[in-house]
């Protein structure tokens, strides 16, 4: 058996600035902000990886009452179906690799997707030997060993898998594991006992329809609040979807799809909050939340990615003798490797798009957020500074949010005018910076907030986004002229007629689902919305990703 391992103690180090995919430094040490071809060999004088696909994290954090009082470790597997083999350890010591010659497994080939429970365990997609693989990790100070364990047999091209502890961390009797079948059009699910695998049920045969897939090439397993759900989400490739089933006491059950056209999505993974990361090497990195509605993407920044794995830790404080999984506020990029790109890690930050002050008594304002967030809205006297109102809002979701200034009666006794609405999201992960941003309301002598007094296009949201985004514009009182909002292309074809007729005063929203008029999808790039209304014009970009 040859050895080798790739540990990374990641992201201890960088400044961080507000975003939705926030890059940070991969070794925080050395300052390499990615792991690349070039960087690999000037680091260690070898190219490490042919195609890497797949990576997971095998991380733990123990506390002490006495020095160091905290040790942090994290150890990378990645996966590489081209040279056959597993990359682990630590980059400035011995790297090592698992291609399992002399091993109890036999010599690996085409390792694909993989998943890590919570005792570290590790499990590989091996595809062309039509199994998977289960390894158990031992770590003593910087190393890490890959112990094999067992292997589940009798599958036809595997490409991922996907653990789930039931809900219930470091309780064996409920964990769970789900097998994407590939070739068999399938998703599969076994329940884990001791060093056993049992096929309790399976879903799926070649098609279309709910129920069915067509090359199934990624999973993941939905969480809440850290902890596992009974959610399941499939990556179809050749359906171009995303699915959503449940885990009822042991059977699957399709819950439903969301339709993108990304192409083919190579991985799957989710954070703390549920919310779901589908990665493509045509259309890059797609956010959605646990309902499979799109919130972020990120495609500029990233070359071809492969994989985005966001790492669950164990943590145990042996002060109390407690132990507990916490999901990373940040994740593990595979993209392509090439002289500048390869492995990467992004921070899972905040962004507070398109805010905007309702018309009407309600006092409130519209928003839409790229993340959980605990929220603080403020209302000041520009000029004076003086603050009217505050409303600490608590926690919000990732998607579109109304969240109240406060209650009417404590803004009544102001008079109209101009104010500043100042609104603070306050990031739930201590990694990632918060984000601020302020605009400039109007409100009436009653202290309700003010039509304007022109066409306001207050923007689009999610940007970018796949498949769909909702574009928001205020029309103000009195407005007699008829309204129209098209789609064009950089060059000012138009695209799309999205909405006209006689406009209401207040806010409107119309959401785009990324077609043509002819319903064919429109390609990947940036197009604009005009919004026309009367003698008014006003135009925004968007990007759509693909």
């Amino acid at each position: 058996m040859y050895r080798t391992i790739l540990i990374i103690t990641l992201l201890l180090a960088g400044t961080a600035t507000a975003g939705t995919f926030n890059p940070l430094p991969y070794l925080a040490d050395g300052q390499v902000d990615v792991l690349s071809r070039q960087v690999a060999n000037q680091t260690v004088d070898r190219d490490l990886f042919e195609t890497p696909y797949a990576t997971v994290i095998v991380g733990n954090v123990d506390v002490y009452d006495h020095f160091p009082f905290l040790e942090a470790r994290y150890f990378q597997v990645v996966s590489d179906p081209a040279w056959n083999r597993l990359v682990f350890g630590e980059l400035d010591k011995d790297l090592q690799a698992f291609d399992g010659q002399g091993s109890s497994f036999g010599p690996l080939k085409a390792p694909r997707g993989m998943s890590v429970d919570d005792k570290g365990q590790v499990y590989v997609a091996d595809t062309d030997n039509n199994r998977v693989l289960v390894f158990k990790t031992v770590t003593e100070y910087d190393r890490i060993t890959l112990v094999p364990q067992f292997e589940i047999a009798d599958l036809n091209q595997p490409y991922d898998v996907a653990f789930s502890d039931g809900g219930t961390p470091f309780i064996a009797e409920d964990d769970v594991l789900y097998v994407a079948n590939t070739g068999q059009n399938e998703i599969r699910r076994y329940s884990l006992t001791g060093e056993k695998a049992n096929l309790t049920s399976s879903l799926g045969t070649l098609g279309s329809r709910p129920g069915d897939f067509a090359g199934p090439l990624a999973l993941t397993v939905g969480r809440e609040a850290g902890s596992h759900t009974t959610d399941i989400y499939v990556a179809d490739a050749h359906n171009g979807r995303l699915v959503q089933l449940r885990d009822n006491n042991g059977s699957l059950q399709w819950v439903g799809q969301q339709v993108h056209n990304l192409g083919a999505v190579t991985s799957l993974t989710s954070d703390h909050w549920g919310n779901v990361y589908a990665t493509s090497p045509q259309g890059g990195i797609i956010k959605y939340t646990a309902g499979l509605k799109s919130v972020a993407g990120t495609l500029a920044t990233t070359t071809r990615p492969r994989a985005f794995h966001v790492p669950s830790v164990t943590i145990t404080d042996h002060r109390n003798g407690t132990s507990q999984r916490s999901s990373e506020g940040r994740g593990v990029l595979v993209e392509e490797w090439d002289s500048g790109s390869g492995l990467r890690v992004m921070g899972l930050g905040v962004e507070v798009q398109n805010p905007v002050l309702v018309p009407g008594s309600a006092a409130s304002v519209d928003i839409f957020l790229t993340d959980h967030a605990e929220l603080t809205v403020e209302l000041s006297d520009p000029e004076s500074g003086e603050v009217i109102s505050v409303n600490r809002a608590g926690l919000h979701p990732a998607g579109a949010q109304r969240v109240a200034l406060q209650a009417a009666d404590n803004l009544a006794g102001w008079e109209a005018g101009e104010y500043l609405l100042t609104l603070h999201a306050q990031s739930t992960y201590d990694t990632e910076p918060d984000t601020e941003v302020q605009i400039t309301v109007s409100l009436a002598r009653a202290g309700d907030p003010d039509l304007p007094r022109s066409l306001k296009v207050v923007g689009n949201s999610p940007n970018p986004f796949n498949p769909s985004t909702s574009i928001s514009f205020l029309v103000p009182a009195g407005a007699a002229d008829n309204y129209s909002l098209n789609v064009y292309d950089p060059r000012g074809r138009l695209v799309r007629r999205l909405e006209s007729g006689a406009p209401t005063p207040g806010l409107h929203t119309v959401v785009w689902d990324g077609r043509n008029d002819t319903g064919e999808p429109a390609g990947s790039g940036v197009y604009l919305y005009r919004v026309v209304l009367g003698a008014e014009k006003s135009t925004g970009k968007m990007t759509l990703l693909k």
